[in-house]
């Protein structure tokens, strides 16, 4: 039991970085071919998403790891 415990006391911390996060209200810029480009951005985070819509998603929720900061 106290092999389990520690075992589980180890891997934990590699489990606290993994995470998502979601951003909204992304900056809008018009690309080649009608496409859009949509930056999600505050102090910490720096994301962003190319999509052929007319317009960005308001919200997207993103993995943390995939930061462009």
């Amino acid at each position: 039991m106290k092999r389990i415990l520690l075992y589980v006391l180890a891997i934990l911390p590699l489990a606290a970085h993994a995470g998502k996060i979601t951003m909204s209200d992304p900056d809008e810029k018009e690309l080649k071919g009608g496409k859009k480009l949509c930056t999600y951005e505050n102090s910490i985070y720096l994301f962003t998403l190319v999509t052929r819509s007319q317009s960005c998603p308001y919200s997207k929720t993103f993995q943390t790891e995939d930061n462009e900061k």
